[in-house]
């Protein structure tokens, strides 16, 4: 069975049978036991038939338009959040470019990585109605050239805005990616304190930990650590501390998944987008999947792999937010551009299917 279906995600392409390319390909990610030299060559595959998000539903997209940073730096990677009849937002501003897969940095840096963040109000049309640069938290740090917070996720919890966000330079420490959590002022516009949070396994990189909405300061850790949900949570013996929890047991289509929005409350459950990472050449590709979990965080529905706008790209969702019958996803793009999707529930839960 898992030859036949290789065989076929390979082929269909070229004999122009795209959808049986797409079916081959999901079937196999389905399957328990598959091999992962055959996972990689599936997934090496299956960019070729991934359709852009508007081939699978109705939706729109619109670019945030809003000043970096600093002259010449770029915007990308946004997070949003419901902020009563609007959005709020935060976009990433860095330093460098991607040219030929290698970062570039203006000489005047030295090779180091920089990043500041910045505030943005918008209305669910995707216009700017805000704009503020964040002042980043006090912390002490290392010497490893990359500094600032990176890829923060927005989350409301005991009536505050926090964000969690990878730090590479936060003493002591090696570089390692790292999960910090910080208040966010909104109205002083800087973030609060710096608090890091120890990773799951020595030596591991610790990214994209998504917020779940409403159960305080919680997150999904993964979607599919060997073979369940496992999530990070308050340790209520211990103040300011967070536990490990293994939940429920995750079907094999969620292995791939990476880390993307936050859990967002639904009438259903939990509704979130995550990412998932192919190799094809000497590129690379982040494709998506909207993902629906009960209220006891179980995986129980995905949609199917897409691509919001430009198929085999990085592409990078990092925040949604759903506002009365509409779906918000704000995503970058080549880490260069930042974007928001729109499109209805009705739709997006017509194109879900069951996970197991």
């Amino acid at each position: 069975m898992i030859e036949h279906l290789r065989q076929l995600a390979i082929h269909a392409y070229y004999a122009g049978e795209i959808e049986a390319g797409r079916r081959a390909c999901d079937r196999a990610l389905r399957l328990p036991d598959l091999p992962e030299e055959v996972e990689r060559n599936i997934r090496e595959n299956r960019v070729w038939y991934t359709p852009p998000l508007r081939d699978l539903l109705p939706c729109s997209a619109v670019r945030i338009d809003v000043e970096p940073a600093l002259p010449g730096w770029s915007t990308f990677n946004p997070t949003i959040a419901a902020d009563g009849d609007g959005l709020i937002a935060i976009v990433r501003s860095s330093n460098y470019r991607i040219v030929d897969g290698r970062y570039v940095m203006p000489e005047e840096d030295a090779g180091r990585i920089r990043t500041r963040n910045i505030l943005v109000n918008l209305t669910t049309a995707g216009s700017v109605t805000g704009r503020l640069l964040l002042a980043d938290p006090d912390y002490e740090t290392t010497g490893y050239p990359v500094e600032g917070l990176e890829d923060c996720r927005l989350l409301r919890a005991e009536d505050r805005w926090y964000v969690s966000a990878t730090v590479r330079n936060a003493a002591p420490g090696d570089g390692r990616c790292r999960q910090g959590l910080s208040r966010l002022d909104a109205d002083a516009g800087r973030f609060c304190g710096l608090t890091m949070l120890d990773s799951l396994q020595l030596q591991t990189h610790e990214k994209n930990w998504s917020p779940i909405e409403g159960r305080g300061l919680s997150w999904l850790h993964s979607a599919s650590f060997r073979g369940h949900t496992v999530t990070v949570d308050p340790d209520p013996r211990m103040p300011s501390c967070w536990q490990i929890a293994q939940r429920s047991p995750a079907p094999p289509v969620a292995r791939g998944f990476r880390g993307g929005s936050q859990l967002v409350k639904v009438d259903e459950g939990y509704l979130a987008v995550f990412h998932e990472v192919a190799a094809f050449g000497s590129h690379r590709a982040y494709e998506h999947r909207f993902a629906l979990f009960s209220d006891d965080l179980r995986l129980v529905a995905v949609s199917p792999a897409f691509a919001f706008l430009e198929p085999r790209t990085i592409e990078f969702a990092a925040g949604l937010a759903v506002v009365g019958d509409r779906v918000f996803v704000s995503f970058g793009v080549r880490d260069a551009e930042a974007w928001l999707m729109e499109c209805r529930v009705e739709d997006l839960c017509r194109v879900m299917t069951a996970a197991w």
